[in-house]
Parts: C-alpha cells; structure tokens; sequence
C-alpha cells in the first residue's frame, strides 16, 4: 500500500476548484453575449424589428457586437415614438422629418391625406431627425413636439410647429403649449430632461444607421421614399402593400 501525498491531495483539490471557477465564467461570458445579441429595448409585443437576413441574433461563437448598422435593414418601431392609426394596422408608415425643414413641411398634407383615404389599414410612425447641433432650433423643437407628446398632444403641437416653421424660437414653443392647455411647469421641465433629448439622440443614431441622408424619408412597411412623394404616388405604395396581403 501507498500512502497518499498531502501535496497530491492539494493540487487535486486546487485543480478541481480551479476547473468549476473556469466553467463558471464561460457560462456567464455565453450568456452576456446572448444578452448583448439582443435587439433592445424590447418594450411591447407590438413592436417592430426590421433586421438584416444575415444578421445573427444570439449565436455564443460570435465575440464582437454588432453595430446597429450591421442589424438593421429597416426601423424600428415602438411605443416610445409618437404614432396615430390601428396598431394592428396591415401597413405602417415611418416618417423621419424636421420641423423646421420645409420639404417635411409640404408633406404632412400628403400623409394627412392618406391616412384620411385608408383608415384602419394605415399607422403612422413619427421618426425625430433634425440637425445634430443640440441647441439648434430644429433639435429644440424636436424636444418641445416630445414634450407635449408627454401629455397626449403630440400631432396637434406636431401641427402648430409645422404652421409656424419658419419662426420657431423658445417663445412660439410656450406660445403653444398654453394654445394646447399643456401643463407648463411639467412642459419646462420637460424641455431639459435628459429622458425626451435621448428618444431624439436615438432616433438620430437610428437614421444614421439606416444611411438616411435627408428629410423627409419615409418607409411604406419596407419600402424607401426618399424625398417628396406624391399623393398619388404614395396610394400606388400603398395598394401595392395591400395587395400583398392578399397574396
């Protein structure tokens, strides 16, 4: 018989330990990496996520995250930006536009029309895309439209910005919130919180990564408008979306 070595022993429990410590992180390093994989936020089952067909979510062999450019084929849509229309609507327009941008300008009558002419088959998705100088007038008006979107005015200040787009400053944005019978002190309040300036910074990021070079652009479900459409134009889209639902 031999006596066992208390070294052997030792080593033994040290490697056993060892090898349980190493499992351990390589379980928590594939489940961050399934995490990070995600699409986030995932707020509601109403959501939207128009991803790349080689993207690929959730695989544990991939290291590097991807960038939100290499994801998305299209936007995204969710609770956090303004909409109007059936939420189970078979077709959803998104509108990336500036209020203080004159194009955009001309056409809020086009969407207004369509919406009118299609209603329950059409939702309408509201995208922030003003120039990136935050203390700009485009951006601030970004911020005051989200504002009053907080307390369930967001299309008729959506409106009122239109009309007046081309005499925006800090006075005409109080000017019409009180012609809304907006909370002011929660309004003010509102225009410096980090919270509203974020859902614009994102949605900014969101058309950078779609290559959206200018306003207004618009999605028809998956397809791209760039520019003005036109009414007519915009109902030639649409039936051609309808009509591949009865497909």
């Amino acid at each position: 018989m031999f006596k066992k070595s208390k070294l052997s022993l030792t080593l033994f429990i040290i490697a056993s330990l060892a090898t349980f410590v190493i499992l351990g992180i390589c379980y928590l390093l594939l489940g961050v990496n399934n995490i990070n994989y995600q699409v986030e936020p995932i707020y509601s089952s109403s959501n939207k996520y128009y991803l790349n067909n080689n993207y690929s979510e959730g695989d544990p062999f991939i290291t590097k995250r991807p960038s939100l450019r290499e994801m998305l084929a299209g936007p995204i849509i969710t609770d956090f930006d303004p909409g109007m229309g059936d939420r189970s609507a078979p077709i959803t327009i998104v509108e990336f536009s500036d209020f203080e941008c004159s194009y955009c300008y001309e056409q809020e009558p086009v969407l207004k029309k369509i919406m009118a002419a299609y209603k329950n088959k059409i939702r309408l998705i509201w995208k922030d895309y003003p120039v990136s100088d935050q203390n700009s007038i485009s951006f601030q008006a970004a911020i005051a439209a989200r504002c009053a979107d907080e307390q369930g005015k967001f299309w008729a200040y959506h409106d009122f910005l239109f009309d007046n787009n081309k005499s925006l400053n800090s006075e005409t944005y109080y000017e019409i919130a009180n012609l809304l019978d907006l909370n002011i002190a929660s309004f003010k309040k509102c225009l410096n919180s980090e919270k509203v300036r974020n859902l614009i910074l994102d949605n900014i990021e969101e058309a950078n990564a779609l290559d959206i070079n200018g306003v207004p652009f618009i999605y028809i479900n998956d397809q791209e408008v760039m520019g003005e459409i036109s009414l007519g134009e915009l109902e030639r889209m649409v039936e051609i979306e309808l009509s591949k639902m009865q497909n």
